[in-house]
């Protein structure tokens, strides 16, 4: 979940749909999701019949939400690497964009099962898997999906199932260190040769712990290839005529074998071509702050929520309440917790300046 900035290779002119694309996937997650979660496991929206026909992994509607995030997060966080330039500054400011906002959503689900748990509040207190889902799941470290009690009557009963993204997306943010660390960001050919070995190794090894898990390689590559084009950037430039060239590549490889990697590419190119080049500006949904990352934190929640009280109720009911209850908490999100958060960003570069200011004064004082 990288912040939103059009940054190097972007046109001059000021075009920046990327904080709406980022929103408009989390609500695509919500929307998605109400159905599935209201009407069971083969329920599906509308739209999801659509994507399903020409999207590789027979992804959905939300599948498709959460590949635009991974898309505009391996272009904005690599740039990010090279922005900054130095590891430590680089894993602050990925840190101070995940954790703080994830832990308070973990906290405020665990407060809400307080509720409406029909375990009893005692035993729901006391429960080690309680205190294993806040520990766990705020750690991002082999993730807890139920609360004693809580949601038990839904047709699902996970409380947060869009966590599953975060571990991967933490991956990723580590291949981009060891990228930069080895020079590769910052020179094109050697980014792309990393690149292609990690592909190569990820086909030829599918349970490879280099990429991500089995399960979860398909959505890494949208990542990759969002990092892919800005490492490019210079020789793949934003132009309507590359999106339509895009586009007409997926439709010659949707009968081969290679199409789920080509669909990828060109899904990351014509969102990236959107988000930084298209002449259409979009409404900008992000003027008022990015609400992207706590709509997408707390939409599940909700949407299990508004499925406990009308039990289940239509996906299109679920979906419109979910909304009117999730966008709040995304704007508190970004106000009390993810923007303070952000502003915290440099402390490391500025530690690490007044440690070299210190070492050097020390030297020339010897």
């Amino acid at each position: 979940m990288a912040d939103a900035s059009s940054g190097p290779g972007a046109p001059a002119r000021d075009v920046n749909n990327i904080g709406t694309l980022r929103l408009l996937g989390a609500l695509a997650v919500l929307f998605g999701h109400s159905f599935v979660l209201a009407g069971g496991a083969h329920a599906r929206d509308p739209i999801s019949d659509f994507t399903r026909v020409i999207a590789p992994y027979d992804m959905g509607l939300p599948g498709v939400g959460v590949a635009m995030f991974f898309v505009i997060s391996g272009y904005l966080v690599t740039q990010s690497y090279q922005r900054r330039g130095n590891l430590l500054a680089y894993a602050e400011a990925r840190l101070v964009r995940i954790y703080p906002a994830l832990i308070c959503a973990v906290a405020v689900a665990m407060l809400l099962g307080v509720v409406i748990t029909t375990a009893g509040a005692g035993s729901y207190l006391t429960s080690r898997a309680t205190v294993g889902y806040g520990v766990h799941n705020s750690t991002l470290y082999d993730l807890r999906y139920t609360l004693p009690g809580v949601f038990g009557s839904n047709p699902s009963p996970a409380v947060n199932g869009s966590l599953w993204t975060l571990p991967v997306e933490l991956r990723m943010y580590g291949l981009v260190a060891v990228a930069g660390v080895l020079g590769a960001v910052g020179r094109r050919t050697a980014f792309n040769l990393l690149l292609a070995a990690i592909v190569v190794a990820s086909l030829a090894w599918p349970g490879n712990p280099i990429l991500a898990k089995p399960d979860h390689q398909q959505i890494a590559v949208f990542f990759l290839a969002g990092a892919a084009l800005f490492v490019n950037r210079d020789v793949l430039p934003f132009t309507t005529a590359g999106a339509a060239l895009a586009v007409a590549a997926t439709a010659l490889a949707s009968l081969t074998g290679a199409y789920p990697l080509v669909f990828a590419f060109a899904f990351a190119y014509v969102i990236l071509w959107i988000g930084l080049a298209c002449p259409i500006r979009l409404p900008n949904l992000a003027a008022r702050g990015d609400f992207s990352y706590g709509a997408y934190l707390y939409a599940f929640p909700v949407t299990q929520l508004w499925i406990q009280i009308l039990d289940p109720g239509s996906g299109w009911a679920v979906a419109a309440l979910a909304f009117v209850m999730t966008m709040p908490l995304a704007v508190l999100s970004w106000r009390f917790i993810e923007q303070p958060a952000l502003r915290r960003k440099g402390t490391a570069e500025r530690w690490l300046g007044r440690r070299g200011g210190t070492r050097a004064a020390a030297a020339k004082a010897r």
